[in-house]
């Protein structure tokens, strides 16, 4: 779940993060006998950070993969929405792809009964499958949706601190 006001990136991180699961084009360290013998050793931004040009990550920046379902919680708000959704959820990821994520934003839009029925998912996701949830309006989430999710709440960067960095 990733709350803050507006502007402060909340659904640009969730497709940076979606792109970190099913980027390909990261080429990892090897491992000897359980010692990692890359010179890339001491940064290990290299093992999370999503390469940008592979299909996938390529795919997810032009809103085009299959893989990633970005919903508009405004508009898609209905329980016949999150049933689309929930029917889904029974399919693997496309092949070339780790996961299938469904990024949900403005999520506080959700009906009752959209959250209802798509808590039974939270509860027990299928494998490999990430939900990502961005909210201006977290207080609006039931209780029962909160507690099965990771929170990061997102502010905006103050202008002394973009005023020292730019010097």
């Amino acid at each position: 779940l990733l709350t803050g006001p507006r502007g402060v990136g909340k659904t640009t991180s969730a497709r940076v993060f979606a792109k970190a699961l099913n980027c390909t084009g990261r080429v990892l360290p090897q491992s000897v006998n359980g010692r990692d013998e890359s010179t890339e050793a001491a940064d290990p931004r290299h093992l999370v950070e999503p390469c940008g040009r592979c299909a996938n990550c390529d795919e997810i920046a032009k809103s085009s993969s299959i893989a990633v379902w970005e919903i508009d919680g405004a508009s898609h708000n209905g329980v016949d929405s999150v049933r689309e959704l929930i029917d889904s959820l029974r399919t693997l990821p496309p092949q070339g792809s780790s996961y299938k994520i469904y990024i949900i934003d403005e999520v506080h839009m959700l009906s009752t009964a959209a959250f209802n029925a798509l808590l039974k998912s939270l509860e027990e996701p299928p494998p490999n499958t990430i939900f990502i949830f961005a909210t201006t309006e977290p207080h609006k989430i039931p209780a029962t949706v909160i507690s099965r999710c990771q929170r990061h709440d997102f502010r905006r960067v103050p202008d002394s601190i973009i005023v020292s960095a730019l010097r």
